[in-house]
């Protein structure tokens, strides 16, 4: 099983090469790469957890470099069938499943938006407001860069409304 992960990780390694080498999302994606590879090692249940989580948000990176022209669609599509089969393999915590069975009350249209999009329009909901800085107190591993696309896709599709100017810019949803 390990010879799988070390292959995985290896292919990840040389799609990476396609990256801009100024643009930090390469860095980061190596050390989600690293931090994947570190907790498939250790069978330990808080890093299975953790494990999951690093998996998303490598595969969301990936989603970025192929929505930007670095990789193309068959490469993403083979990184994430070969996560998705470890995922499998390792099986789902006890936690993570009971979460999922409360996330499944999401309607279509939620389910049109990513997860961290979600999770920015729940912090929304709740706060009233926020700034890029606030959400990310909710999202510390992703870059303000992306949690600005993720903020321009949602103003674009009509769920937020932008606030202010300049340095006193705000974000809520649009029914508040």
């Amino acid at each position: 099983m390990e010879e799988k992960f070390l292959k995985l990780t290896n292919a990840v390694y040389g799609i990476l090469a396609f990256f801009p080498e100024s643009d930090p999302l390469k860095n980061k994606a190596k050390e989600k790469v690293l931090a994947i590879m570190e907790n498939l090692t250790l069978n330990k249940l808080s890093a299975q957890s953790r494990l999951f989580e690093d998996i998303e948000i490598l595969l969301n990176y990936l989603k970025i470099a192929e929505s930007q022209g670095w990789i193309n669609s068959v490469n993403y599509l083979i990184i994430s069938n070969g996560y998705e089969k470890i995922k499998k393999e390792i099986g789902l915590p006890v936690a993570q499943t009971a979460k999922e069975s409360t996330e499944s009350t999401l309607t279509q249209e939620d389910m049109d938006f990513s997860a961290r999009q979600n999770k920015i329009l729940k912090f929304l909901e709740e706060k009233g407001k926020a700034q890029v800085m606030d959400l990310q107190t909710i999202l510390p591993n992703i870059t303000k860069r992306t949690i600005r696309r993720d903020i321009d896709d949602l103003l674009e599709k009509g769920r937020i409304v932008r606030q202010g100017e300049f340095n006193q810019i705000f974000y809520k949803t649009k029914q508040s």
